[in-house]
Order: C-alpha cells, then structure tokens, then sequence
C-alpha cells in the first residue's frame, strides 16, 4: 500500500468504482476499549485485525463485518461515504445486544463506537475499537444468488 494511500479513499473508490463486490482490509494494529458507567475499565491491543467490506444491491448502503471481534463476529450496514476528507455515520441494522453504534473515518483510521446493552443500564458497556496504522487489501467476487438456489 503506498505511504499517501487513504483509507477513505480506498473505501469510497471501492465503493463507487471497483468491479469487485467484497474487500477485506486488514489493519496493522487494533485497540479495543471498554468503559461502563463512564468509568474505563480496560484496553487491549492486537495486531493484523481484518474487517470485510460488502457491496449492497442498494447502492446507498453497503456492509462491514467485524470478523476479529473479542466475542463474536457482527456485521452492520453504513451508508456510503461521499466525502473524501473525513467519514462519520450511524452502524445500522446492528445485532443485538449491540445498540447506538457510530463508525468513522479519517485518512489514516477507522473507529467503531458502540454498546453492549443490558436489563440492567448500569451494566451495560461501551465499546471503541480503533483500527490503525498500515493495511493491506484483497478485493474479492462474493456470488449473488440466483433466484431459485434459495
């Protein structure tokens, strides 16, 4: 990936003007913090952390699946940036437990903001995971189905 690469740039052009339907970026570094109630409770760091970028047959939206997530994998869709500069926008159609997720981006990283909900508000988590440093991508075809194979 050359130095001036950024990751909005990337993202938008694949979005808009690649043939390719998926990309999987994969981040040198990765930072994970917890707070609960306002207070931190902990961070954590890793390295060579992969997200998945899906094209959507609607063409406002498309889709990231969080794939080295520290419990479960999860997706979500976004809408489509449109500005080069910087990215903030809404993590959509979340799973629960996860709620009042935001994404965003600037030329240099990725931050994903969300919650763990619980019965208990007092219980529940906030989570931020920041993704930075150098990446690397592999663009790949995902097959649609075909109406019938269902």
């Amino acid at each position: 990936m050359p130095k001036n690469s950024s990751l909005l740039g990337t993202l938008t052009h694949f979005l808009n003007q690649s043939p390719y339907t998926s990309l999987e970026l994969t981040f040198a570094h990765h930072t994970v913090c917890h707070h609960q109630n306002g207070q931190f409770l902990n961070r954590l760091h890793k390295q060579q952390s992969r997200l998945l970028i899906h094209k959507l047959p609607n063409i406002a939206l498309a889709q990231m699946v969080v794939v080295d997530n520290l419990l479960f994998n999860f997706s979500f869709s976004f809408h489509r940036p449109t500005n080069q500069e910087q990215y903030r926008g809404t993590m959509l159609q979340l799973p629960r437990p996860l709620d009042q997720g935001h994404m965003e981006i600037t030329g240099t990283q990725l931050v994903l903001s969300f919650r763990i909900d619980a019965p208990d508000p007092a219980l529940s988590v906030n989570i931020t995971q920041t993704y930075f440093g150098s990446f690397s991508l592999e663009k790949f075809y995902v097959p649609q189905p075909v109406l019938g194979e269902l």
